[in-house]
């Protein structure tokens, strides 16, 4: 592996010495079109999600109220029932972009950091996406408008000092800082990958119930003065709840939603959005090592263009085989992950959440009741789906389950529980795919994983290395350490790019 390495960071300088780092016709990171490629689809997401999709505000239900939480739980059910019903209508799928369109989600809120982390990973899909299928692929940006306004000045600043100054002036803390230094100044990188952008400021008025914010903050507030624990969720609920309107207005009629800490390892995103539709290599396909497929590439020039590797191929079709279920014809509602850390969420993962709105269990009695229980808690940072009445109703619940736990201090540290509790609810009608956490979406690294990915390449000044999850064959890798590795390296990396740099031992955040 360190041969490998060595020989990878000789290709990458001797290509960075035949090509400057200056200058605007040079400049591939920062295009002149950089503050307008992106369209604002915001108002079109609203009409669409909301009379199209049939989205309407997350109302909290509360024990002194009249809607309680039973009678919530009732409302669902009857949903389920109304879909059993006219199956067909709810799965029809109403998307921004069109019948035909593929796509990532992303969402970042608070800091223009957040944002730097999605372009980066944004930006690696967008490389490694070489296939006629993949390359359709667009990318959408959930954020608040003075958030990414702030944001494009930074690559603006940045782009005008690159051209006076050069690469060697620019931080990790400026704009695009996560381009240019050191070991992370990689072509395919782009300043501003994103195609369209929702700002959460034009969905506001149907973002959450009013009153039912009111509620929960009076009970955590409450909670607060009394000496206790305001809530135990590791985020606030707003975030939370942005986050579930980005994944109910999903612009494309296939999307994958993903967190900014989940990183493609390779062109897999065509097999994803074919493999949500029900289609996987066939016995045939496997035995000779061709697949024909909307995924092959046929601009390749490499002589394969209908066919991929016998070995991925047989990967995919491993996939398909460790299914719970028969391939369903028309696809899958849902692909996702359960979470490795099994109990991520809360230890009464999700669906014991009834129990808490029904009788006050301790937290022991909520760990024995997790015995018996195999609906695993789902992952909410890699989701492949499309936009319809059906994914939206399900979003609509999983915001009014998180509200409700949160406001009577369920044992939920984040959105997990809620997910799997909604999801469990409609287990018996909708049809899920259980992506492998060890091969397909990869979470947990083993401690020789996390020691290798956080180790310095062997020449400072060179590209960094590939990461321990997609060295292991994983499709995407959803862990920090290695999809924001070359910031992480820069943070720590004190010196002015020579091999005689030291690496400091601050922690970087």
């Amino acid at each position: 592996e360190e041969e490998e390495d060595e020989e990878e960071e000789e290709e990458e300088e001797e290509a960075a010495r035949t090509k400057s780092s200056t200058g605007t016709d040079e400049m591939p990171w920062f295009p002149e079109n950089m503050e307008t490629r992106t369209r604002d689809i915001t108002a079109e997401i609203r009409k669409t999600l909301v009379e199209e999709n049939g989205w309407r505000r997350p109302k909290i239900y509360t024990r002194r109220e009249d809607t309680d939480a039973l009678k919530m739980f009732d409302g669902i059910e009857k949903e389920i029932e109304t879909f059993k019903g006219d199956a067909e209508e709810w799965k029809r799928v109403h998307a921004v972009g069109g019948a035909d369109s593929l796509g990532v989600v992303y969402m970042a809120t608070g800091n223009t950091r957040f944002i730097d982390r999605a372009a980066m990973v944004a930006s690696r899909l967008k490389a490694h996406s070489k296939s006629k299928l993949s390359k359709r692929v667009r990318f959408c940006l959930y954020t608040d408008r003075s958030l990414y306004e702030s944001w494009m000045s930074k690559l603006v600043e940045t782009r005008e000092k690159v051209e006076k100054e050069g690469w060697d002036t620019v931080g990790v803390t400026d704009g695009g800082g996560w381009i240019s230094p050191i070991n992370s100044r990689k072509k395919y990188m782009l300043g501003n990958p994103f195609d369209e952008v929702v700002f959460y400021e034009g969905l506001a008025d149907v973002l959450v119930d009013e009153k039912s914010v009111k509620q929960v903050e009076k009970s955590v507030a409450k909670r607060k003065s009394s000496g206790g624990k305001a809530t135990n969720t590791n985020l606030p609920l707003i975030f939370f709840l942005k986050k579930i309107v980005s994944l109910a207005g999903a612009p494309y009629a296939r999307t994958i939603f993903a967190d900014g800490d989940t990183c493609s390892c390779g062109d897999y995103v065509g097999e994803m959005f074919e493999e949500l539709e029900g289609r996987f290599p066939s016995d045939l396909e496997v035995e000779t090592g061709k697949v024909k497929s909307s995924n092959s590439n046929s601009n390749s020039g490499s002589g394969s263009s209908d066919s991929d590797s016998n070995s991925n191929i047989i990967k995919r079709q491993r996939r398909k085989e460790s299914s719970a279920e028969p391939v369903p014809k028309n696809g899958y509602d849902f692909m996702h992950i359960v979470d490795p850390a099994r109990n991520q969420g809360g230890n009464h993962l999700g669906y014991d959440l009834r129990e808490f709105y029904e009788t006050s269990i301790t937290y022991r009695e909520a760990k024995f009741r997790r015995v018996n229980k195999t609906f695993e808690e789902r992952n909410v940072g890699f989701i492949v789906y499309r936009p319809n009445k059906l994914t939206t109703t399900i979003f609509r619940q999983f915001a009014e389950l998180l509200l409700g736990a949160i406001n009577h201090n369920a044992m939920v540290r984040n959105e997990q529980p809620a997910y799997t509790e909604v999801l469990w609810m409609w287990k018996d009608v909708i049809h899920e795919r259980i992506l492998n956490n060890r091969n397909d979406v990869c979470r947990k690294l083993s401690k020789g994983e996390k020691e290798y990915c956080q180790k310095p390449p062997f020449k400072p000044h060179k590209l960094a290395r590939p990461g321990p999850l997609c060295r292991r064959g994983c499709r995407f890798a959803h862990e920090k350490c290695e999809c924001w590795k070359n910031r992480y390296l820069n943070s720590q990396y004190k010196g002015g790019g020579s091999d005689t740099g030291k690496w400091s031992n601050a922690t970087v955040n």
